[in-house]
């Protein structure tokens, strides 16, 4: 299977590209890597669109956290864990896989390229709308990998929102990208795992990665082998959540759940939350369920 991602620039996500290349090593993989910027605008342009949105306790967390981030990522080498903060690039490079970054995916650099791969499947996770030129590419389609459980945790940054309102479990959802709106498509499956007292929002963020990498491989043989029967998502059920403000922060403390753990993300780095348990659910068609 021919296989294009379209993956933002953020570490965490790497994973799911790894864990694609181990468990599928006969597909034809590329990588689109985008940046954390909005589409056809650059980082001051997106910022600036952003950063008025978010309450400052929120904001200045996510600063100490990419702080933090940056600096321990000095520290995988000695531990023996770099594969934790590899870079797509170096992923991409060491594997000979084809690689681009763009900006905006609707760019005619960026459309050429995902062309030129001819894939079956387009597959992505990051902040910008999908339009019907990128849509149409794909003969199996664009299949979207959503950091959180739809239908009740729709939106931007499902993994902070889970832990806020105190939701039992956290996990991500794989689903069909069939127009320009958001979260809507159909569902091919989903995996979850019990939320773990105390956790960080970077602790939940990378065990959503971590099962969505589980996942995203038997939705791919499933939709390869024609066994999967997606389920249309019902308009009404669920919600839709936006930026984090300061309620919301607050709510997290409350339930002693920090934006991010330095104990935590040292645990990351050694491996300790890697066997986390997830449920997966593949939505299979009746006759591939049965057998």
């Amino acid at each position: 299977m021919r296989v294009v991602y379209l993956i933002a620039e953020y570490s965490l996500h790497n994973q799911i590209v790894v864990e694609h290349l181990r468990a599928r090593p006969h597909d034809e993989v590329s990588v689109v890597k985008v940046p954390l910027v909005l589409r056809g605008r650059g980082r001051r342009e997106t910022a600036q669109r952003i950063v008025p949105k978010l309450s400052r306790r929120f904001l200045a967390g996510k600063l100490v956290e990419a702080g933090a981030i940056a600096a321990i990522t000095a520290t995988p080498k000695l531990l023996g864990r770099g594969a934790v903060f590899e870079r797509l690039r170096g992923i991409a490079r060491r594997r000979g896989l084809p690689f681009l970054r763009a900006d905006d995916v609707m760019s005619e650099e960026c459309l050429d390229f995902v062309r030129a791969r001819r894939p079956d499947v387009i597959v992505t996770l990051f902040h910008q709308i999908v339009r019907r030129a990128l849509i149409e590419i794909p003969t199996r389609g664009v299949l979207n990998v959503h950091p959180g459980l739809i239908p009740d945790f729709r939106g931007i940054q499902p993994y902070f929102w889970e832990l806020s309102e105190g939701a039992e479990r956290a996990g991500a959802t794989v689903h069909f990208i069939e127009d320009e709106t958001i979260d809507s498509g159909r569902l091919v499956g989903r995996t979850s795992y019990p939320v773990p007292p105390r956790a960080s929002v970077q602790l939940n963020y990378w065990l959503t990665c971590r099962a969505a990498a589980r996942l995203l491989p038997r939705c791919l043989a499933g939709l390869e082998d024609d066994l999967l029967e997606p389920r249309a998502q019902d308009a009404d059920a669920g919600a839709y959540w936006s930026w984090p403000d300061s309620a919301a922060f607050d709510r997290l403390r409350s339930r002693g759940h920090p934006l991010i753990s330095w104990r935590q993300l040292l645990a990351l780095l050694v491996g300790r939350w890697d066997d986390h348990e997830a449920e997966e659910e593949l939505y299979l068609a009746a006759d591939a369920a049965a057998g």
